[in-house]
């Protein structure tokens, strides 16, 4: 049997317990990697909830404007924007409380760590959480399958999405002008795995709120 590090058990306990995950800037366009995370973690059971200021659909499922405007708690939320944008959606994210904040490969940064740690949140660095997910669905020593089941989804969720027109954000999405992230996040993105992912190259690091003391500071 494989014996697991602490963070991926912490990771594990995540994906078990969480119901609800919102995903900052998710592509509308089935080629982007966030857009795939999306349409992989509804198939899973999870109830997903894509941001876009511009209200783009993302892979079917409706989106929302801002966090503010999704009623009710947040387990966990994924964010794909580029490095310098997303201090402020870890910020945003501290409203809703959710178990933890999941930073992509790339996203992270010295400034998010320190808006984790003020607000308190656990953070997830340099990880996809749909490898993390694939990952422990499979091997010895772990679940055959984590998730919700379908018909546990919230059957609806009130919509208080607010239209935002002028919001400047492109089409293109998940890191674009539509998705917020600008021409640097659509090249990261791209750089991504699109479909089936690659063996994990590295290991996750998960940072509570306790662990953050020290980290990142020079």
């Amino acid at each position: 049997m494989k014996h697991l590090t602490r963070d991926e058990v912490a990771l594990q306990q995540m994906l078990r317990r969480a119901r609800i995950i919102a995903v900052v800037g998710a592509s509308p366009r089935a080629d982007r990697h966030s857009n795939t995370v999306c349409r992989y973690l509804h198939d899973q059971g999870y109830e997903v909830i894509p941001l876009r200021p511009d209200l783009a659909d993302v892979a079917r499922i409706k989106s929302y404007a801002q966090l503010d405007d999704v009623a009710g708690p947040v387990d966990l939320v994924v964010i794909f924007r580029n490095a310098r944008a997303a201090p402020a959606h870890v910020a945003e994210a501290a409203l809703k409380r959710p178990e933890a904040v999941w930073l992509p490969p790339g996203v992270t940064s010295r400034a998010c760590v320190e808006a984790a740690l003020s607000a308190g949140l656990t953070l997830v660095e340099d990880s996809c959480i749909m490898e993390e997910h694939r990952h422990a669905s499979r091997g010895a020593g772990h679940p055959s399958k984590l998730g919700v089941h379908v018909r546990r989804r919230a059957r609806a969720v009130v919509d208080n999405r607010k239209r935002q027109d002028d919001s400047g954000w492109s089409a293109g999405g998940g890191g674009g002008h539509l998705g917020g992230g600008g021409v640097r996040a659509t090249l990261d993105e791209k750089k991504m795995v699109t479909g089936r992912p690659s063996p994990r190259k590295g290991r996750a690091k998960v940072i509570g709120p306790q662990r953050l003391r020290g980290r990142h500071r020079h």
